[in-house]
């Protein structure tokens, strides 16, 4: 039985909002050094990742994957983001910013789906037996 949909890109757009400012001024090259900071891709990849294994999980070719590859996929796709579309992420004027960060997130999610399977696969679950990592029920 198939588990419940998930929304990917909703949870990506929750990120924007929920990453530090410093983060995404380091993808945007508006930061202290005002160059590009490769850092901040792996921490920004590393706090999506973790937000989605919440609920989900990835399978590539019917394998369960680890956290740690698909941060690397994902690390090197919000490194492929030009910076100029980083760039509004950090601008003054929500109506664009939102928009960006809305494209950028269904971005993500498509290429996300694409490399990996997705799967239903929640952090904390109580098994059918009503016991789990944290008791039992009631």
């Amino acid at each position: 039985m198939p588990g419940p949909k998930y929304d990917i890109e909703g949870a990506i757009f929750i990120r924007f909002a929920m990453v530090g400012r410093p983060v995404l001024n380091g993808l945007a090259a508006k930061g202290q050094r005002r160059r590009r900071d490769p850092q901040c891709s792996i921490l920004f990849a590393r706090d999506i990742v973790t937000a989605l294994r919440a609920q989900i999980g990835f399978r590539r070719d019917g394998e369960a994957v680890e956290d740690a590859t698909v941060q690397e996929f994902l690390r090197a796709a919000i490194w492929e983001i030009p910076v100029e579309d980083c760039a509004v992420l950090v601008g003054i004027d929500a109506t664009p910013r939102d928009a960006a960060k809305r494209h950028i997130s269904k971005r993500l999610a498509e290429r996300l789906k694409t490399e990996f399977e997705i799967f239903h696969a929640p952090a904390f679950r109580h098994g059918d037996s009503g016991t789990g990592p944290l008791g039992p029920r009631g």
